[in-house]
């Protein structure tokens, strides 16, 4: 946890121990899988039955020192992507007596403190709790639980231990008559895309139920929901 005295911004996110390891391991692990390929491609090709054995057929067919030095090239290239990834999809959070700063898959987020009712935690989400009883803000945080609570504490905004809603959220069916036509719509589109693991996609729609007045709660591949005031 950093404080930019500058700006009075503490700064929430991989430690400088948790930075170290994730640029170093997974590039000495590409190393030593892709300098080893070569010869689990061989080893491979000896069993009795082996899914994609045309690709693994056409790599063995190369040989020399040089077939080593590529593979060993291209491991290293896909650990230090695999590193980037992680970084880009960890949460950064950058928390003012003003305003919170949250970033994640390079989109920016910004909400100002009179706009946040209160925040906690579920596991390791951070929740963000607005004035008409909407969600603003949930995704996975990388920081100890207890730097959250004392950053948000310090710069004086409300964080509470749990979801004081949780026991109104209601599991979803199709064509419930609570809904409006239009939001069983977007629940049933949703809840394909639940099925098939589009990110994107559902927090697109998440926000469009917003819209309506409703917070969601994905619990595996069900949905949950409650209406907040309007």
């Amino acid at each position: 946890m950093k404080v930019n005295q500058q700006h009075q911004y503490t700064h929430l996110g991989f430690s400088t121990v948790d930075k170290i390891v994730i640029w170093i391991v997974p590039a000495i692990l590409g190393l030593i899988l892709g300098y080893y390929t070569p010869s689990i491609v061989q080893w491979a090709l000896t069993l009795p039955w082996i899914p994609f054995e045309g690709p693994l057929k056409w790599i063995n067919s190369f040989h020399g020192p040089w077939l080593t030095a590529i593979t060993t090239f291209l491991g290293l290239i896909a650990g230090i992507w695999l590193s980037a990834a992680s970084f880009k999809e960890s949460l950064d959070i950058r928390i003012s007596n003003d305003d919170i700063l949250l970033n994640i898959n390079g989109v920016e987020s910004t909400f100002v403190k009179e706009k946040i009712a209160f925040a906690y935690l579920d596991g390791k989400q951070l929740i963000l709790i607005g004035p008409m009883e909407e969600e603003l803000f949930r995704e996975k945080h990388e920081s100890k639980n207890e730097k959250v609570i004392n950053a948000f504490a310090k710069h004086g905004y409300k964080m509470v231990s749990e979801d004081p809603y949780k026991d109104i959220f209601r599991r979803w069916v199709p064509d419930m008559p609570e809904l409006s036509p239009s939001a069983n719509a977007l629940f049933k589109a949703r809840d394909k895309y639940l099925q098939d693991g589009e990110k994107e996609d559902l927090k697109e729609l998440k926000q469009e139920l917003s819209k309506l007045g409703i917070t969601l709660n994905d619990k595996g591949k069900r949905q949950y929901w409650r209406k907040h005031q309007l």
